[in-house]
């Protein structure tokens, strides 16, 4: 909940993405794609490999020409990795929240603040009332919203902790591993 304290977020939502996302982002750049792809229900068109998370920033303030935003847009989470860039709108429930006319505003701005030609993915974390990926159209290009819920998250988590425990001789890294698994599953 770092991030949510420094940037003064106070509601329940802030918090637990700050709690969540803070800690999934101490993983290894791998570990932690890989578990967030894991936790989106339709996933087959999601990239595999992300590379380096090159870098972060929780609520953004993106430039909103082009959206009904006076001032900005601010997405939840952007994350930069080596392969492709990530936007995250991340609901405090699983079950309802998630907004078309929000993801355009976001989209827009990120193309307004970002390279036109850099792959990016967009997450609806929670509040999604189907778990089908969406496909819209913003500024002539179809973008597909990729869904997951905390509890897909939280599974995603339980079951790479499972993996975890099958090592018969777990390294300093693994046993690290398991206690920020401990830490997000808190979260």
């Amino acid at each position: 909940m770092l991030h949510s304290t420094y940037h003064h977020k106070d509601t329940n939502e802030d918090s637990k993405t700050s709690a969540v996302f803070e800690n999934l982002m101490l993983l290894p750049d791998n570990v932690f794609w890989n578990l967030l792809r894991r936790a989106c229900f339709d996933n087959d068109t999601m990239p595999r490999n992300s590379g380096v998370l090159l870098s972060y920033e929780f609520w953004p303030h993106w430039d909103s020409t082009g959206t009904k935003n006076a001032s900005y847009v601010e997405p939840d989470l952007f994350l930069r990795f080596q392969e492709f860039d990530v936007i995250i709108e991340a609901k405090y429930g699983d079950f309802g929240g998630q907004y078309e006319h929000q993801w355009r505003q976001e989209i827009t701005a990120y193309r307004n603040e970002y390279d036109y030609d850099k792959p990016f993915v967009f997450i609806a974390v929670g509040g999604n009332p189907s778990v089908l990926v969406n496909t819209i159209s913003v500024q002539k290009k179809e973008v597909g919203i990729f869904k997951c819920s905390w509890l897909s998250i939280l599974i995603a988590i339980n079951k790479y902790q499972s993996e975890l425990e099958t090592i018969s001789v777990p390294d300093m890294n693994v046993s690290a591993t398991r206690r920020l698994l401990e830490n997000i599953i808190l979260a």
